[in-house]
């Protein structure tokens, strides 16, 4: 189970926790002042619906949601973060969905000309769902900071999305614009619960990507397909005790994600953002047809015939396996397999 150390955490002054009106915190009732914990009323009776048993976000009325996407491009973390942006604003939110790519307005619609577009969309709360174009750390910084400042005065529900988060910010402070990005972001993280403002950052990687602090506090996270194996061994903490290994991870399709969330790990395979579906109507997902592992070669290897068995040198599978990009895993396990055929035989 994915856990944060943001799920206790409490207030350290009568001042911090008082709400302003709008808010959408509550304290809970009978808290001494000093130590109240903000419980965020909004949670309470809303759900997400990303493919798996419906998530239940009471779960995160005292943390806020810090979702992460993790996968190569086009493994469907965008899909995501919008599926999970329409229908947070069917149950009041207003989500903000940072665009690099150009690819939201045709969806959602123009995006917003400057930050005081921005700033008043999001005071009057006048549409539900608000495009921002970005393209990198410097055009954001401006929009940053507009959300900061005015989820701290108004105090209700903002979902913010940030596609290609390794755009905005980093392994490491640097200095000039990805530092000060990085720098909003990491607000986003730290003192969103207080605001109201939920996050969700899609990232290629799992390490060396986006900056520590969002994956330290992360709690609701999507993992795709992974095709490097030396990506195991920071992503295997993740699954401790659960049966899943490297082989699992490589064979999931696009769409289809390991959820970690507050009550454990579910594979599920997400439906489209209706936004998407519009512009472009599902098509049916490909499974992989080559094997993954040990098991699906030895079961394919059992009907070829000795001859063509053996005409699979070690310089023709590697051919082989390049031309049909399979990963060192993959390959591993077909030679082993191989192998423990043609001594079968």
């Amino acid at each position: 189970m994915d856990t944060t150390s943001t799920s206790t955490s409490t207030s350290t002054s009568t001042s911090s926790t008082s709400t302003s009106p709008g808010h959408s915190g509550d304290l809970d009732e009978g808290a001494a002042p000093s130590h109240a914990v903000i419980r965020r009323s909004e949670m309470i009776g809303a759900t997400l619906n990303v493919g798996g048993q419906p998530i239940d976000l009471s779960e995160y009325a005292t943390t806020g949601i810090v979702g992460v996407g993790v996968g190569p491009r086009g493994c469907g973390k965008t899909n995501v973060g919008q599926l999970i942006g329409e229908q947070l604003a069917d149950q009041g939110w207003q989500t903000i969905l940072f665009d690099p790519e150009n690819e939201q307005e045709q969806m959602y619609g123009e995006a917003v000309s400057g930050p005081e577009e921005l700033r008043h969309l999001l005071m009057a709360r006048s549409r539900k769902i608000v495009v921002v174009r970005a393209a990198n750390a410097a055009e954001f910084v401006p929009y940053g900071r507009v959300v900061l400042e005015v989820s701290d005065l108004i105090r209700k529900p903002l979902f913010v999305v940030i596609d290609e988060g390794q755009l905005f910010s980093a392994t490491r402070k640097r200095s000039e614009n990805i530092g000060e990005a990085a720098d909003i972001i990491n607000e986003f993280v730290g003192r969103g619960r207080k605001r109201a403002l939920d996050l969700y950052v899609t990232a290629l990687r799992f390490t060396g990507s986006v900056h520590r602090l969002i994956f330290a506090n992360k709690n609701l996270t999507f993992i795709g397909c992974q095709e490097d194996a030396a990506a195991w061994s920071t992503l295997a903490p993740q699954f401790k005790s659960s049966g899943i290994d490297f082989s699992d991870l490589s064979a999931l399709a696009p769409g289809e994600f390991f959820c970690i969330s507050r009550r454990g790990i579910d594979k599920v395979k997400t439906p489209m953002a209706e936004a998407l579906r519009r512009v472009a109507p599902a098509a049916k997902a490909v499974k992989r047809a080559l094997p993954a592992t040990f098991s699906q070669w030895d079961r394919a290897m059992r009907g070829i015939p000795t001859e063509r068995l053996q005409g699979l040198t070690d310089p023709v599978m590697t051919l082989l396996g390049k031309v049909a990009g399979l990963s060192q895993q993959q390959m591993l396990a077909g030679q082993a397999a191989l192998q423990d055929e043609l001594e079968a035989r």
